[in-house]
This record gives C-alpha cells, sequence and structure tokens, in this order.
C-alpha cells in the first residue's frame, strides 16, 4: 500500500485511480507516523489499509486481518504442477516480445517529453500484489510495498542521479485484472514489476513484461512454469518453486527411519495433484512410497470421515498438498485428528507461510515443510526483521517481504552498474550475478531460466507452548544448498 517513506513520497498520480472507480483503497500513512488500530469500524470509517493497522504495538505481535472482501476459498493460487517436470495446467504459448524497436519507442517516449521540459524523470517500481486485507495480503501485500520502500529508502533514494517512487496496484487475487494493471504500470512509466504473487497472475504479469521488454521480478509464485515453457528474458523468479520444495521437505521426511509410509490428503484442484505428483520421485528415491491418497474437495469444511480412512492405514507422515485457506483449514484437520486417532510420526504440506501459520496459530504444531526464508533464522535476518517490524505496524516478516527487499536492492545495484534502466542493459548485469544478503544465501542470477537460486531451508512449525517469543514458529533442521534446491532444469525446457 502506498504510503510516504522519508523523501520517497510518490505523487498522488502515481496512485491508480480514474472517473467512475471506487477510492484507492488506502490513504498514505508517513513511516513512523502512529497506525490506527485493526478494528472493523475504524477500517470502514477511515479506509484503513493492512499495512496502516499498528496491531498490538508490539515488534512480535501477529497479524492484523479484516473481513476479506471475497471468498475465502482456493482462489487463482491453484497451479498446475501436472508431473513431475511440472507445468501449470492451463496451456501457456511460449512468450514472444514484440519488436524491439516497437517497444523502445514506446518505453522512451514519456521521458523524451519530460526530458525537453527539463525534468528528470522519477526511476518508477510499481508493486502489483493483493491489498484486501485478507491472508494473501498477509503474506506479502501491503508489506511487500513497505519492504520494496525499505529498499530503495537503504540505497539511497536515488540511482543514477534520478529519484525512485514505489506504488502499489491491487490484484484483489483476480487474474483476469492482471494483464490490465500490468500494462497500465508500464503505460504509467514502471521501469519494473515487484512482488506478483499467485502463479496465474504472475504468468499474466510476465507476458506483459516481455511484450513491453520491461522488467518484472516475481517473488510469490510458486509454478515452475516461469523458468520452463512459460520462461521470457525479461521476468526473474526468485524466492522458490514448487519443484524446490517438493524436493525439500520430501527428501528430509522420507529418509527418516519413520518416514517411509506417506497417505496424501489431496485437494480436488490442480495444485493439489500436482504438489503429489512431484513429491511422489522424491519419496521414493528415499525408499517411501504413497500407500493412499485421498481426494477431498477444496473448501470442505469437515473433513473427518477420510481421515479416518487415513489413520486405518497407519502411515507414518500424511501429506497435505493443497494451497491457500483451504491447506491452512485441512492442515489443521488433520492435526486435531491425530489428538483422537493416533498423530503420524509426521505431517508434512506442500507449501508453508509463516502468516498462515500465525493466523491459525497452534493447527500447524509438529509440521515439517521447507521455506525460502525465516526471519529467526540468523543474526542477519533478525535485525533486518526488527527494521521491518518498525516501519510495518510491529510486524515480523514473511519470505515474500524480505524477497521483495532483496530483490529490489539487486535491481538497484544492477541498474547502477548498467548505467541505466534499460531493461536489456540490466538483465546482462543481473545474468549470471552471484550474491548474499540478509535473504538469499549463495545466491546466483541464473541465465540460463532466470530462477534466482538461493539456499532453502527445512523447518519444524513448534507448538505454542514451545515459542521462545511470539510469533517465533520454526525451529530450522535442515539448510539445503542452492545448488542442490535448484537444479538445473532439463535442456530445452526454458528458450528465450
Amino acid at each position: 500500500m502506498a504510503r510516504t517513506q522519508g523523501g520517497l513520497t510518490s505523487p498522488a498520480s502515481l496512485v491508480p485511480h480514474r472517473p467512475g472507480q471506487r477510492e484507492p483503497l488506502v490513504r498514505r500513512v508517513p513511516l513512523g507516523a502512529a497506525r490506527p488500530r485493526c478494528d472493523r469500524s475504524s477500517m470502514l470509517a477511515a479506509r484503513v489499509g493492512m499495512g496502516e493497522c499498528r496491531g498490538s504495538g508490539s515488534v512480535n505481535s501477529g497479524y492484523p486481518m479484516r473481513t476479506p472482501s471475497k471468498p475465502a476459498p482456493l482462489r487463482a493460487f491453484v497451479l498446475g504442477v501436472a508431473a513431475a517436470s511440472a507445468l501449470v495446467s492451463v496451456p501457456i504459448g511460449r512468450l514472444t516480445a514484440a519488436p524491439a524497436e516497437d517497444v523502445h519507442a514506446r518505453n522512451t517516449q514519456a521521458r523524451d517529453a519530460q526530458a525537453r521540459d527539463g525534468v528528470s524523470a522519477p526511476i518508477k517500481i510499481t508493486v502489483i500484489t493483493d491489498l484486501d486485507g485478507d491472508l494473501y495480503d498477509a503474506r506479502s501485500g501491503s508489506g511487500g510495498v513497505d519492504a520494496t520502500r525499505m529498499a530503495v529508502e537503504d540505497f539511497g533514494g536515488k540511482v543514477l542521479g534520478r529519484p525512485v517512487v514505489v506504488d502499489a496496484r491491487d490484484d484483489h487475487n483476480k487474474p483476469d485484472t492482471v494483464k490490465a494493471l500490468a500494462e497500465g504500470a508500464y503505460d504509467a512509466g514502471a521501469d519494473l514489476l515487484m512482488d506478483v504473487q499467485n502463479s496465474p497472475i504472475a504468468i499474466a504479469a510476465s507476458k506483459v513484461a516481455a511484450e513491453r521488454h520491461r522488467l518484472a521480478i516475481v517473488t510469490l509464485a510458486a509454478t515452475p512454469a516461469l523458468t520452463r515453457g512459460a520462461c521470457n528474458k525479461y521476468t526473474y523468479h526468485y524466492s522458490f518453486d514448487a519443484p524446490a520444495i517438493a524436493a525439500a521437505t520430501a527428501d528430509s521426511v522420507a529418509k527418516l527411519p519413520d518416514g517411509k509410509r506417506w497417505a496424501a490428503v489431496v485437494a480436488d484442484a490442480g495444485f493439489g495433484r500436482g504438489a503429489v505428483a512431484a513429491f511422489a520421485p522424491h519419496i521414493a528415491a528415499e525408499g517411501g512410497t504413497v500407500v493412499g491418497s485421498f481426494v477431498v474437495p477444496v473448501g470442505a469444511a469437515d473433513i473427518a470421515p477420510t481421515l479416518r480412512d487415513v489413520a486405518a492405514l497407519k502411515p507414518d507422515v500424511v501429506g497435505v498438498f493443497s494451497a491457500g485457506a483451504d491447506a491452512d483449514e485441512k492442515v489443521s484437520q488433520v492435526n486435531a485428528a491425530g489428538k483422537t486417532d493416533g498423530p503420524p510420526a509426521h505431517v508434512t504440506t506442500a507449501l508453508l507461510y509463516l502468516s498462515d501459520v500465525d493466523r491459525v496459530k497452534g493447527g500447524y504444531a509438529g509440521v515439517r515443510a521447507t521455506v525460502p526464508w525465516y526471519w529467526d533464522m540468523d543474526g542477519r535476518a533478525r535485525a533486518w526483521a526488527d527494521r521491518f517490524a518498525a516501519v510495518h505496524g510491529g510486524l515480523r516478516p514473511t519470505a515474500a517481504q524480505a524477497a521483495d527487499y532483496s530483490a529490489t536492492t539487486q535491481w538497484l545495484t544492477a541498474v547502477a552498474a548498467a548505467g541505466t534502466t534499460d531493461a536489456d542493459a540490466v538483465v546482462k548485469t543481473l545474468d549470471g550475478r552471484t550474491f548474499d544478503d540478509m535473504f538469499a544465501r549463495h545466491a546466483t542470477w541464473r541465465a540460463s531460466d532466470h530462477m534466482v537460486t538461493h539456499d532453502l531451508y527445512v523447518v519444524d512449525v513448534l507448538p505454542p507452548a514451545e515459542l521462545r517469543a511470539p510469533h517465533a514458529w520454526f525451529r530450522v533442521v535442515d539448510t539445503v544448498p542452492a545448488a542442490r534446491a535448484f537444479p538445473e532444469a532439463e535442456a530445452g525446457a526454458c528458450r528465450f
């Protein structure tokens, strides 16, 4: 959500708002200003955004939530990891870029006009994310905007002698709105699209980036299509993808003596089926097997009968393969059933988000899964998390928010090195670049497919009674080196 941050005030004209639309979702609040409470009445009266809420005022307080403005079931985050190679379930044509000379003319027309008037055009980053105050907003959302602004501020607020501004566009987690949002952002002068959570949304934005010869960095989408069939020169996939998470989690659990017999609780959707397919070869490689797979409807409020059937198999591991609020509900039910029917040795899930764990409190206790980053994993992470909490209502950052900060810093560094914001020149600077920062360890901007590779972390979720501090839900049990976490895709999987 757009807010003033030190000297990084975005002009009102940068907030997308057309005649006839409702008012923009949020008003700007200077960093460090007192933030209003997150009660529903104050939000309705003052149009308070998620990032403006001050919660309990504690650095470690949980994520404030407001009543979602859209249905809670699994939405467009569902992606089709169709097999172990895992491409999205919807047909995706190979992306082709428009002729360079046409794109260059469009990209420079506005700046040329400003130059004639003696005005130095700002460099602009647009964060496309969900700002609706629900669990998707909590994963990145307004916090992702804050993290992006922090990176710009830490860089000095300028690059190439030009001011850097950050604005945000709310995708409402609706893929069908993203093409217009991305085109509008580029038309308004965006040099970079940032965040772009949710796989169908990321693919739609990536296609526009390719058409416009402008950059996009995706920090919260699981689909491997971005580095395979839907890859393009102008999009980078930051943070993680589904195959990397599946391999790390399955390897960690299945190699345990009591991790061989798996039962899968699978959401009846593309993501659930694809996730099982991605896990299965890694389970088998460690001598394990999937002894039963139980497909349940997305959004099912009570899966107790299914869980009794699962318990009858006496599995070592119950894997929950779903996403969004549906995953939160099903993991919580698996854990609750274990208290009466006898728990399996291990519970795991395809994707794990800190903000979701905080939302359902003890519902994820005992789960083992893989994450790209954790705020309490070491001193560097904690130090940055403290700074983030100071500007984001006391909340600890999620992995996606940390990735937004890291990626923004990396892009600004590349722009400075290239001496231009021209996307082709910046790509040449980024490709093959190695770095190590508060988010990504042993990291590389891989030139072959534009995956940004780095170490991943296998974590256990602690029960509430074992938290040493509020919101410190994870215990890191293993580090997965970047080379093992993100192996090169098969030859020809990505062709720019």
